[in-house]
């Protein structure tokens, strides 16, 4: 019970934290309806299994620059969607059908997922937090160490999951000009947050 209730604290911190994915799971939910919010939600399910993989078997052993070279490659790529929301917000309407979700829901997990894999923070928290408790919970309890990642990650995308069906159900009370400032706000954020990441991650990636 308790690696549940510490795999759900955890996850929900998480979830509710600032971050590139965070805003990209709103603009995905302001662009596509609950459906893409929802799904950009649950992009750790899918870019995870290599961050966990990839700090198990090879973060510790590559050099620090790694980490930050790492970074710079997310801030950009962050920066890019950021940009290409700012773009794209020109000519936005608020256009309903299930089609179009759907192609959006498509386009916001494959966003969604590169960010997260990208970005360094799912490596350095599965690094210094989530990787030595799980493994220690797991020498003297496998079972509870399962149920701690199980509740990690249902609190994670049920939290993200929650502000994107929020979102959602908002975005049908703007105006298309309101829609269109919205999607502008959501791009400039997440050219923001690839700044800060830049910013954060560049001694990293030149000192070490």
């Amino acid at each position: 019970m308790n690696g549940v209730l510490v795999g759900l604290a955890l996850g929900a911190a998480a979830g509710i934290s600032p971050g590139p994915l965070l805003v990209l799971v709103i603009t995905s939910a302001l662009r596509g309806g609950s459906l893409a919010g929802v799904v950009a939600a649950c992009a750790p399910l899918v870019s995870d299994v290599l961050v966990i993989a990839g700090t198990l078997l090879v973060l510790n052993q590559l050099p620090v620059q790694a980490v930050g070279w790492l970074a710079l490659g997310g801030a950009v790529f962050v920066a890019w969607i950021g940009l290409q929301t700012v773009l794209d917000a020109r000519g936005a309407r608020l256009v309903a059908g299930a089609a179009n979700e759907r192609a959006e829901a498509r386009a916001a997990l494959r966003r969604a997922a590169m960010v997260n894999l990208l970005s360094p923070h799912p490596w350095l928290f599965w690094a210094t937090v989530l990787g030595p408790l799980v493994l220690t919970t797991w020498r003297s309890a496998p079972i509870e160490a399962v149920a701690l990642v199980l509740a990690f990650y249902v609190a994670i995308v049920g939290s993200k999951a929650l502000i994107a069906v929020l979102v959602a159900r908002g975005r049908h009370l703007l105006s298309d000009r309101a829609y269109r400032w919205a999607l502008v706000i959501a791009g400039v954020l997440l050219v923001a947050a690839a700044v800060a990441l830049a910013v954060e991650f560049w001694p990293v990636a030149f000192n070490g």
